[in-house]
């Protein structure tokens, strides 16, 4: 036994201790901006949570202060000749929102009295009003005028989270009940429940409902039924054109209405939401309607308990540890994105699904804090694993190093004596009186030495290609001059197979070419052209352009190149096998070269080929 403990490799337990130990530590220390700020974002991509309930708002502002001639709170005339034109219409529920003043005159006096008779009427004819009142922190709770009272009347305080969650005066919570008084929204919650033939519901019977004894105050989480910035899903109608019955037929029947006020100008009517956390505010009376559908249709949210999420948290850590500690830095980094990923989709589907809202900040760390303890661990193992690789690499540099300056070395030395051997052939040729053998022998030399000479070009491009060497060196050209001197200079090559050349040459602009590397593109494919496509042939070549590149298609009628070599005649040493271009002599590297040189300039090449028909090179330089 003691054997096999002293085998062991504690040195391997290191990382899952410290994990554990950070873990453990971390779930200790509450995390709520981060929590408000997934709580914000799930209840702004809430798109489930659109209600069927009706409300309208009839809002005090500008519009109806200028319209009026008043300011707020307005006369009790004005609210008499409001109350009963939207009386006329039927609706269900109407609550007022308001602080009124007590009257300061006689003539107020009476329409006050009026008022309220109209109210009167309309719950005597079955419909339910409610005043709403305001807590303030020095004032306490602003009740309706005296003569008032009687009607009946509730608190409607909205629950901002400013001494507690996030501390950011965000109204998240629905306040259900205020030592032991139901608030105005559950009491219009049971009134229209009632009126619908549902039963009445407690502050208790909500899921997600807390008490918060240093308040005396039950609130719950609810989900926003709309955006109310833009008051999404209510009717918003101004007090003046309430007033003056400028609304259509029925436009209220059978709905709850709150009256309220929402001038821009007035701070204290607006709050902050879910929706813009930090601004800008949304009217309040918008999220008194909001906290209403949502206690009518059961929307609010139950909170899972925080240790389930520090459970989820250390489960979750340990696992990614097991699976990290055994899989690639890399594979491991997707893991823990995965991981990440699943985490952040799950708590949202659970929350616009069901309601529930886990927390994520705790898991959502804890993922982080694995991966960043266990990937320098990992990075150490690699380290060493790769290190005889790395060596290995280093020497085989080295030699490949070695390998290019040779080859370049030996090319350049090359160089001389071909092109003596090809000065001192010419010579003979021209100077001295040969016979038609001689000749002919003196013109095989001259044409060996040019593709020698052309071969060793290729490989010193190639050399300078792979150690990067190579640089542009543009000037402004027309490609069509470039075109029309390689034509000229290939001409004779042409004729000794008696094949000729087309020319639909459009009008271009000079573009920023490399002039010697496109006069090897332009005169390697249509040497190409001559070579392959056969004694007798054409050889078409047309430029063309539009406003962003050059088009140089070279084209030819002759035997075509098979679809199994098209995808690999731009590679480094390919050539096509076959028993009519056997005899022809080449590299392998033109095209190689010439697809490198188009795309050193930022253009494309394309080619199209059938058996038979001919093949087409198609490029494209950067019209500039």
């Amino acid at each position: 036994m003691l054997e096999k403990l002293k085998k062991i490799d504690y040195g391997s337990f290191y990382p899952f201790f410290f994990t554990l130990l950070f873990i453990l530590m971390l779930i200790q220390y509450p995390f709520h901006s981060w929590e408000a700020f997934f709580y914000n974002l799930f209840t702004k991509f809430d798109f489930l949570s659109k209600s069927q309930t009706e409300i309208v708002l009839i809002q005090l502002d500008e519009e109806s202060d200028a319209f009026l001639h008043e300011t707020y709170p307005y006369t009790y005339a004005s609210h008499m000749r409001m109350l009963k034109e939207l009386t006329k219409d039927k609706p269900l529920i109407v609550s007022y929102i308001l602080n009124l003043d007590e009257p300061e005159s006689e003539i107020d006096t009476v329409y006050q009295t009026e008022f309220k008779s109209v109210i009167k009427n309309y719950t005597d004819d079955g419909g339910s009003f409610r005043f709403g009142t305001q807590i303030e922190e020095v004032l306490g709770e602003i009740l309706p005028p005296q003569d008032l009272k009687d009607i009946g009347f509730s608190p409607a305080v909205l629950f901002v989270d400013k001494d507690f969650f996030a501390k950011d005066e965000v109204v998240r919570r629905a306040t259900l009940n205020i030592s032991g008084e139901d608030t105005l929204h559950l009491w219009i919650t049971n009134q229209y429940l009632q009126l619908k033939g549902a039963e009445k519901r407690d502050a208790l019977s909500f899921r997600g409902h807390n008490y918060n004894q240093d308040n005396d105050v039950t609130y719950s989480l609810f989900r926003y039924a709309g955006n109310p910035l833009t008051a999404q899903g209510l009717e918003v109608i101004p007090f003046h054109r309430v007033s003056k019955g400028n609304f259509p037929k029925d436009y209220f029947k059978g709905k709850i209405i709150l009256v309220g006020s929402y001038y821009q100008s007035n701070p204290y009517d607006a709050v902050l939401t879910p929706f813009a956390s930090n601004g800008p505010k949304a009217s309040k009376l918008a999220v008194h309607a909001n906290i209403i559908k949502a206690l009518i249709e059961d929307k609010t949210i139950y909170p899972v308990p925080s240790n389930v999420s520090k459970t989820i948290a250390v489960f979750l850590a340990l696992m990614l540890a097991v699976f990290i500690s055994k899989l690639h830095p890399t594979q491991g980094l997707l893991i823990t994105i995965g991981a990440i990923l699943f985490c952040f989709i799950s708590s949202y589907l659970l929350f616009i699904l069901f309601g529930l809202w886990v927390e994520l900040a705790h898991i959502l760390l804890s993922i982080f804090v694995v991966y960043y303890i266990w990937v320098p661990f990992r990075a150490i193992e690699e380290y060493q694993n790769r290190y005889a690789i790395e060596e290995e690499a280093k020497i085989l540099k080295r030699v490949d190093h070695l390998k290019q300056n040779f080859i370049s070395l030996m090319s350049h030395d090359l160089k001389t004596p071909v092109a003596k051997i090809a000065g001192i052939a010419d010579i003979l040729r021209v100077q001295y009186n040969n016979t038609a053998d001689q000749k002919s022998l003196l013109d095989n030399i001259i044409l060996a030495t040019k593709d020698l000479n052309n071969y060793i070009t290729s490989i010193l491009d190639l050399t300078k290609i792979e150690s990067q060497n190579l640089t542009l060196k543009k000037e402004s050209k027309d490609i069509n001059n470039l075109i029309e001197a390689t034509v000229e200079k290939l001409k004779f090559e042409a004729g000794s197979k008696e094949m000729n050349f087309e020319l639909e040459l459009g009008p271009l602009y000079p573009i920023e070419i490399d002039v010697v590397l496109m006069n090897r593109v332009i005169s390697n494919i249509i040497e190409n052209a001559i070579k392959y496509a056969g004694p007798g042939r054409t050889v078409s070549i047309s430029t063309w352009d539009d406003p962003q590149w050059v088009y140089v298609k070279v084209a030819d009628n002759g035997a075509g190149i098979a679809t199994a070599d098209l995808a690999h005649i731009f590679e480094k040493f390919y050539r096509v096998k076959n028993d009519s271009v056997h005899t022809i002599k080449g590299s392998g590297l033109g095209l190689y070269l010439v697809k490198y040189f188009i795309e050193l300039h930022d253009g494309e090449i394309s080619v199209a080929s059938k058996i038979g028909e001919g093949t087409a090179f198609t490029i494209k330089l950067k019209n500039a």
